[in-house]
């Protein structure tokens, strides 16, 4: 290795027994800095004599609501030790000569990695060559931009664990759903020591050693688990130390496939929301096998031919003034793409209420923002001439519902579109057409009643998703994410309520645009009941026909994977794992504010409405003209593409990782030329 000539370091010598010498005028770290963030990056070479150390000293200011994270690597010919010491650690060291555990991070070696999370304070880097004279390559990277952001595939947190005490953080109840595999990465301004607990078996699946970021090296950051079994889990963090540690965290966990199942198991309520559902998950073998679907239509089919729904005790408890209503929903999971790869995640629903008692039915619907805990709709970011935002996370159609008396039988599609206009964001159309009212309407006209802007001007793709591969974004608050799927279910009247019908006999089809046959197909699989929405039922049964269809009557709930009856496997579109998802952007100016994209996080609760759909062979044959298609559907699983979920921290560490393999693969290079 050369010395850099270039960084003059002025070595001032100081005898000891072991210590031998100290600089004491080092050329400064390059640093950018303001009141938020700094940035310190050193990368040099030097020579140090035998018994000699050498440091850098930098200052990490208050860089809150940002976190600072800083990694180091050496590479010698000899070995030397390379710590990370706070001032008061540097002065004991410059006084006794003694580096072995009087330190924040300290390795030993020819190769030396390691990072540490910074508080405010002044900190020194520290190489000394106790074993002779060392060529030693240094880089140093300090970076204030570790921020915590809940999504799509981190939960994270910053904590701060005691002195001499540990933390539990539970692990989202995914891990309950189907055996997985879990990423944990970790950083900490002291060591800490991380504990995976199976809670189920009681047991320790894992210890670390202590460690100030989690298995830092040249090809990994973090701790990954695979295949573990289901049960409840948690990450126990254990402070050694006679001080407090701050400690960011974050884990992944990747799910072999969702289980439909789960949020019943988990609410333990009566009834769900009843029909038709897709969550991307096959199940026909009696092994789940996920998949991935992207449209940007999805159409609802019914044919009502008698319905009456009623419960005062459950209309009370919601809240409801008519204990006669009840509703059918479409309802599906929007994905939204920017140009930076960050991801959001909506819930529009398009909802038919009915007044059972009164035959009349509202069209009713609704946006809420999944994307992750704490965020939050404004009506800047979202708006419609229809509606506005209530209590800053749920947008409705509040300013015009429209009411429309209805006869049976009773046949109509619900559509729902979503199309991308550049430089503005996400158009959303709620449509109805009605097929049939008492009696068969000559030439039905699709009616847009809500038109929905979700203003994000970065947008690069959008589209409607159904995925088995993972659930929907949830922060460390939360106990579980949603799961991306498409609904059209029957349930109660809103705000969770769980009815009974008195009569009910329909027939309805789920369907998706396929932009390939330019033709509604088939889901490739369906259960009986939703999971997204609070609204439910207790006595309807499902008979799934086959081809996306299925008649719904009163009677015992079979809560099941749809298999058709009499009908010897799917006509449906076949998933392939090679291709790509697509969505076609269309390039219009129906809405004029582009404002600034709100990001938010609220689980879908119990404001919803719904409304029920049915469909005929005949409306089936209709379906193209009457619900507008802007855009394709593909099938395939979900690499990633979502890069939301923590998405400032773990783009910190994956950045920061980068870097370090850019670096071994530099040394490699290296190695051969000597």
């Amino acid at each position: 290795m050369k010395y850099n000539r270039w960084l003059s370091i002025l070595l001032v010598f100081f005898m000891t027994t072991q210590f031998l010498s100290i600089p004491t005028n080092v050329t400064p770290v390059t640093a950018q800095q303001n009141s938020y963030s700094i940035h310190y990056f050193e990368n040099v070479t030097e020579a140090i004599p035998a018994n000699y150390f050498f440091f850098y000293q930098f200052t990490v200011p208050n860089t809150s609501p940002n976190a600072t994270i800083g990694v180091y690597f050496t590479e010698s010919n000899i070995s030397v030790a390379t710590a990370i010491m706070t001032a008061q650690q540097f002065n004991e060291f410059n006084s006794t000569g003694i580096i072995n555990g009087n330190s924040i991070a300290e390795q030993n070696g020819t190769l030396n990695l390691d990072g540490v999370l910074f508080t405010e304070g002044t900190y020194y880097l520290v190489v000394y060559a106790y074993n002779g004279p060392a060529d030693v390559y240094i880089y140093l990277n300090v970076t204030s931009s570790l921020q915590v952001v809940n999504g799509t595939q981190y939960a994270g947190a910053y904590v701060t664990v005691p002195a001499d005490r540990d933390i539990s953080i539970p692990l989202h109840y995914a891990t309950l759903g189907s055996p997985f595999n879990l990423t944990v990465l970790g950083a900490s301004n002291q060591t800490v020591v991380y504990q995976l607990i199976d809670l189920t078996s009681q047991s320790t699946v894992f210890e670390s050693p202590p460690v100030t970021i989690t298995n830092l090296s040249l090809v990994s950051y973090n701790y990954t688990f695979k295949d573990l079994n289901r049960g409840i889990y948690y990450l126990r963090i254990l402070n050694p130390h006679p001080t407090p540690a701050f400690v960011y965290f974050e884990y992944h966990i990747n799910p072999q496939y969702v289980n439909p199942y789960l949020y019943h198991e988990l609410s333990g309520k009566q009834g769900a929301p009843t029909g038709l559902a897709s969550y991307g998950v096959l199940n026909q073998s009696g092994t789940p096998t996920p998949y991935y679907v992207v449209t940007s239509s999805v159409m609802g089919e019914a044919n009502i031919t008698s319905i009456l729904a009623y419960n005062s005790t459950a209309a009370f408890i919601a809240n409801l003034s008519n204990p006669y209503m009840a509703s059918l929903q479409l309802n599906l999971v929007l994905v939204v793409v920017d140009s930076n790869n960050g991801i959001q995640v909506y819930w529009p629903q398009n909802v038919l209420l009915f007044l059972t008692n009164e035959s009349l039915v509202g069209l009713l619907d609704s946006v809420l923002n999944i994307s992750g805990d704490g965020a939050t709709l404004s009506n800047t970011s979202i708006t419609s001439p229809n509606g506005y935002v209530d209590q800053h996370y749920y947008y409705e159609n509040y300013l015009n519902l429209p009411l429309l008396n209805y006869k049976l039988p009773f046949s109509f599609i619900l559509g729902m579109n979503e199309t991308v206009i550049q430089g503005q964001g996400v158009q959303i159309k709620m449509i109805i057409t009605v097929l049939q009212n008492g009696s068969s309407i000559a030439n039905p006209t699709p009616y847009t009643f809500d038109t929905i802007m979700i203003h994000d001007p970065s947008v690069e793709a959008a589209g409607f998703a159904v995925s088995g591969y993972t659930y929907t974004p949830a922060g460390i608050n939360s106990t579980v994410g949603h799961y991306y799927d498409a609904e059209l279910v029957f349930g109660g009247g809103g705000n969770g309520e769980v009815t009974q019908f008195q009569s009910l006999n329909a027939e309805i089809g789920l369907l998706y645009y396929n932009i390939s046959t330019n033709t509604y197909v088939p889901f490739p699989s369906y259960y009986t009941f939703g999971g997204d929405t609070a609204e439910a039922t207790t006595n309807v049964h499902v008979t799934y026909l086959g081809d996306g269809l299925a008649s719904l009557s009163v009677g015992q709930p079979d809560y099941s994977y749809a298999v058709p009856q009499n009908v010897s496997g799917h006509k449906s579109v076949k998933v392939s794992n090679n291709t790509t998802t697509n969505t076609t952007t269309t390039k219009t100016s129906t809405t004029n504010t582009t404002t600034t994209k709100t990001t938010t996080t609220n689980t879908t609760t119990t404001k919803t409405t719904t409304t029920s759909t049915n469909t005929t062979s005949s409306s089936r044959t209709q379906s193209s003209s009457t619900t507008q298609k802007t855009s394709s559907t593909t099938s395939s699983p979900p690499s990633s593409q979502s890069s939301s979920g923590s998405d400032a921290a773990g783009s910190v560490f994956l950045v920061i990782i980068v870097v370090i393999i850019a670096l071994g693969v530099r040394f490699l290079r290296r190695r051969r030329r000597r």
